[in-house]
């Protein structure tokens, strides 16, 4: 099924990663004139296709331990992620106008509703997933403890209907680092452990407590973290913001292992 788009020649969003724009499916014919969204990154153009190529794994990879969080938690209100598509600018009316001719842009359905964010990939979570959107940190947790460890799905934002959850731009968080820039690996999975108390859907799963941090993590690469964490809010955090050296991120490893293995 070929795809194509048009876009707003200025975009209506953008954060610390990517900038968007507003536009309108103009083929195929099933999707003519429905909303879409357009992507392009921030830092730099992307002139191949497989520049996207880890956005694409992340988005799937979401997808499939969102499904299997659906079937553990039985919730009503189920998390799907949008598709990405990735797709190259074949015209350019506007001078200087970016995304510009001939760069890789990703291109998803437009989400209607109220945009939120709920969990950042760096220990954020929101007041509201702490109280009323339990299934985001609980997701962050299940996916953590289903992987062994050695992996959690973050950054987690979008629109709640009244079918479930629309989210978009996922971020992966792994013990090797191998998704990307965004990928804050077993800092961001400690921060997010400092900061969370789980819910009713993920209080039967093992998690590590501040104490098991005790003497792994040196108060003062804590104390940075957390100064980090306060600076970046919402953000989505960059691995040139990681605070971790090799010895601690090991030991951090070591304690997940122990915790994530366990047997419920």
């Amino acid at each position: 099924m070929a795809l194509s788009a048009k876009f707003e020649p200025t975009p209506f969003a953008e954060g610390r990663f990517r900038t968007a724009y507003m536009g309108t499916w103009t083929s195929p014919r099933s999707k003519s004139g429905q909303r879409c969204v357009v992507k392009e990154l921030k830092e730099s153009y992307t002139w191949k296709a497989s520049d996207w190529s880890t956005a694409k794994l992340v988005q799937d990879e979401a997808q499939s331990l969102a499904d299997g969080f659906n079937t553990f938690s039985g919730t009503n209100h189920p998390i799907k992620f949008a598709e990405v598509n990735v797709m190259q600018v074949v015209k350019d009316n506007i001078p200087l106008s970016t995304p510009t001719l001939g760069e890789y842009v990703v291109a998803e359905d437009y989400i209607p509703g109220e945009f939120k964010k709920w969990c950042s990939n760096y220990g954020y979570i929101s007041a509201e997933a702490q109280a009323s959107a339990i299934s985001m940190p609980a997701f962050m947790h299940w996916s953590w403890y289903h992987t062994g460890g050695q992996m959690m799905i973050a950054d987690l934002q979008g629109v709640k209907t009244s079918n479930g959850y629309l989210l978009t731009d996922p971020v992966i968080l792994s013990d090797e680092q191998e998704y990307g820039c965004t990928d804050m690996g077993v800092e961001g999975m400690a921060m997010f452990f400092i900061k969370h108390q789980c819910s009713s859907l993920c209080q039967s799963l093992p998690a590590p407590t501040l104490d098991d941090f005790t003497g792994v993590i040196p108060p003062l690469t804590l104390r940075m973290c957390k100064l980090a964490l306060q600076s970046i809010q919402n953000s989505t955090a960059y691995t040139r913001e990681l605070k971790f050296t090799r010895p601690i991120k090991n030991a951090v490893l070591r304690t997940f292992r122990n915790v994530a293995t366990k047997i419920i």
